[in-house]
């Protein structure tokens, strides 16, 4: 009984944590959207936003003890895979940067939000996790509610989605890969060696190209790296402790569409017609259908 207790519990906390996720990340989104249209290149914005949010994180670290546990390691090996993650991230925030200022908030989250569609395929690929034909049918739901959303059309007018496309399948083979090796690393851990590299990436471009802000877009820019933090130790969270069933809490990205279209609404005027208005709710119906059909096992 107890272990069913805590099967469940893990589950309702990686879809709360998911859901706050993707508030920030719609936020985040939206930050960088206005900031992409000012004089801001993306290496400004990684360079004094994320520095600024890892500073502060690291401050909490030191006040709290945890450098040694969470960002020093004493096998050196231990290093390898969350540098790896990072390294290898640095194409991905750059190409969210400029597909923000070329494609509307609402439609970019809803290619974005085919994400766990791939995460399916990789946790089926990389951790064998039995994915049974129930679950391909609820997750082809909110997939086509996606479709809706975005219009086909969409996609042959603006080549930028298959570069999100890119980051989606990127997305899907990290968030596996922190499920499987979740004991190599904290989630702090994780969470600083990903947006390290592009820090470090970001400040030798702007050493070149520095730039003078204004305190509102200096504010922004504070906001906009801090919630990208905020994102990426909530999903690490997330899916490490969701282990080997990254299918329960996958669904629950498409909550970001909603964000998104609230967003999108209230900061750039977007306006979702009726046939995106039925494609989010049948992404709501997917997650939904997802929370039935959970089994009582652990």
């Amino acid at each position: 009984m107890n272990k069913i207790l805590t099967s469940r519990k893990i589950m309702y906390l990686g879809i709360f944590i998911v859901t706050i996720q993707t508030l920030s990340g719609s936020l985040f989104d939206s930050t960088t959207k206005v900031l992409g249209s000012s004089n801001f290149i993306w290496y400004h914005y990684y360079t004094l936003g994320i520095g600024f949010a890892l500073i502060l994180f690291l401050l909490y670290l030191t006040f709290t003890g945890g450098i040694t546990k969470h960002i020093l390691y004493e096998d050196k090996k231990d290093y390898f895979l969350p540098l790896i993650r990072g390294i290898t991230f640095i194409p991905v925030p750059i190409i969210i940067y400029f597909s923000l200022s070329k494609i509307p908030l609402n439609i970019f989250t809803t290619i974005l939000m085919t994400t766990p569609f791939f995460t399916y395929i990789c946790s089926n690929i990389l951790q064998k996790e039995i994915i049974s034909f129930k679950y391909w049918v609820i997750l082809l739901i909110g997939f086509s509610g996606t479709i809706l959303v975005a219009k086909p059309s969409f996609f042959q007018a603006n080549p930028f989605i298959f570069l999100i496309f890119f980051v989606c399948i990127y997305n899907s083979i990290t968030f596996v890969i922190v499920s499987k090796y979740s004991s190599k690393a904290t989630t702090l851990g994780f969470s600083f060696y990903h947006l390290l590299p592009i820090t470090l990436f970001s400040a030798i471009i702007f050493l070149f190209d520095p730039i003078l802000i204004s305190l509102r877009e200096m504010v922004l820019v504070f906001i906009g790296g801090s919630l990208l933090l905020t994102c990426v130790i909530l999903y690490t969270y997330a899916f490490q402790i969701a282990g080997k069933y990254t299918r329960i809490i996958s669904p629950f990205f498409f909550t970001q569409l909603i964000w998104a279209a609230i967003f999108g609404y209230i900061f750039f005027g977007e306006v979702l017609d009726l046939l995106s208005i039925t494609g989010l709710v049948i992404i709501a119906l997917s997650g939904t259908l997802t929370i039935l059909n959970t089994p009582n096992t652990n």
